[in-house]
């Protein structure tokens, strides 16, 4: 069995049309604690703000045609307020403030549970971890070409 460490959204805890909440339960076999850090692994704040990325792709999915794969524009009044260790259950809360073809603005909320069993009303309660904006931009790939280098 092949396990992705990083696949943080692929447990949809509820699903609507301008708002997704998923949940990851934090493994302690995974690659990012081994050094981070040693005596005390901790999930790095790049990787929670990561999780509130994947999640605002799991609300934008199929809304806009040719955007199936969001990536991030900006984010912006990210602040971090505690630790996520291992055996703890990162939930992403991402709510729709605007979208288009061209972008979209999410609200995002990266909370922390200690159990699987998480209720929806419940979860503006649960201890925030991160939370910020994001703007998400579809990839826009074609034409691409490296820079060519200097002699």
């Amino acid at each position: 069995m092949v396990v992705d460490w990083y696949d943080f959204a692929k447990d949809i805890v509820h699903r609507e049309a301008d708002r997704v909440v998923t949940r990851h339960r934090l493994d302690a076999e995974a690659p990012y604690f081994r050094d981070h850090f040693p005596g005390r692994p901790v999930l790095p704040g790049v990787l929670a703000t990561e999780a509130l990325l994947q999640a605002g792709r799991v609300l934008l999915s199929g809304q806009f045609a040719g955007g199936e794969r969001w990536v991030l524009g900006s984010a912006r009044a990210i602040r971090f307020s505690r630790f996520l260790e291992p055996g703890q259950w990162m939930v992403c809360d991402v709510k729709l403030l605007e979208a288009s073809a061209d972008q979209a603005r999410i609200a995002a909320i990266c909370g922390v549970s200690e159990g699987a069993q998480i209720a929806l009303e419940a979860v503006g309660d649960l201890p925030q971890v991160a939370s910020g904006r994001l703007v998400l931009r579809p990839a826009r790939l074609g034409g691409w070409a490296p820079v060519a280098q200097a002699p």
